[in-house]
């Protein structure tokens, strides 16, 4: 087995048997893939580079028909200590892993994933406090809640759903009316917009009639029909958000904390609608976000 070097950021670490650990990671040209550390629990042989987020240069060798390859070495490039204390910047960074997890491809190259998966894991990492995050965005009031952090949570999320969206191939068309065919910019920006899963597109409040309803999943339903409330502001910064590199989203956005809620179900929506395989069990890091999910759990098996 003839060592292969990458450079790789830790999605996911588990304990195997008493000593070793089973390492999934985001690699730059081999995808996702999962490796043995041998005797890394007691070891400081590794130092800090298997832990969740940790982005280091791997020595690994790959075995022809077993899944896990052997991990040789990890030199850690940057450790994404500061993920680890801000529970809410924690939380966001495991729902990237977790994105990561169901959608990176298996041993096979995706640099452009890799590029977002660890800019967006730095511009979390560096986005500023609260206090300095009051300061540089204007009309943010001073007795705002500590939830206005959203700026470097929500938006970033979103603005990384986006990209994923658009690199899947699965790019809703959001710049103009299902009906009439109105660009977003000349809508009315007060009246929000009928979002449809199945077409991947919206309806203005000029062609909502009384027979099309704002409809919402429940349990057990499918999203064939399902359409999610959006407002315009939040649909343009959908699309600014693919223009820009993912550090700058954040800062870019627009529409407020509620309307990117809306749009944050609105995308979740289309990625258990149109990506196929795509796991529909609720990304577990939402709980820590205040941030309900459109996917259902699934039903408990009878007894």
């Amino acid at each position: 087995m003839e060592p292969k070097k990458d450079l790789a950021i830790v999605l996911r670490s588990v304990a195997y048997e008493e000593r070793h650990r089973i390492i999934t990671a985001l690699t730059e040209r081999h995808g996702q893939i999962s490796a043995l550390a041998r005797n890394s629990i007691h070891s400081r042989r590794f130092g800090g580079a298997l832990e969740p987020f940790a982005a280091s240069e791997w020595s690994f060798a790959e075995k022809p028909g077993a899944e896990l390859h052997r991990l040789d070495e990890a030199k850690i490039r940057r450790s994404f200590e500061g993920l680890r204390k801000d529970f809410e910047r924690l939380s966001l960074a495991s729902v990237f892993n977790e994105l990561m997890i169901r959608l990176a491809p298996r041993q096979h190259a995706c640099p452009e994933l890799f590029r977002l998966h660890s800019n967006a894991l730095a511009a979390l990492e560096e986005a500023p406090a609260p206090g300095m995050l009051r300061a540089a965005t204007p009309g943010l009031s001073e007795d705002a809640p500590e939830g206005a952090t959203w700026k470097h949570d929500l938006a970033l999320l979103n603005g990384y759903l986006a990209k994923l969206l658009k690199w899947s191939g699965s790019q809703p068309q959001l710049l103009a009316c299902l009906g009439c065919q109105t660009s977003i910019e000349r809508v009315d920006p007060a009246l929000p917009l009928s979002a449809r899963v199945a077409e991947a597109g919206w309806i203005c409040a000029v062609c909502r009639s009384s027979e099309t309803q704002h409809v919402r999943r429940h349990a057990g339903e499918s999203f064939e029909h399902a359409q999610l409330r959006v407002m315009p502001l939040a649909m343009l910064d959908f699309h600014v958000s693919l223009l820009l590199p993912i550090r700058q989203v954040p800062l870019a956005a627009q529409a407020t904390r509620e309307e990117h809620v809306a749009l944050f179900q609105y995308l979740e929506a289309l990625f258990i609608y149109h990506l196929p395989g795509f796991d529909q069990k609720p990304l577990k890091g939402l709980r820590f976000l205040g941030l309900e999910s459109s996917a259902q759990p699934p039903a408990a098996n009878p007894r």
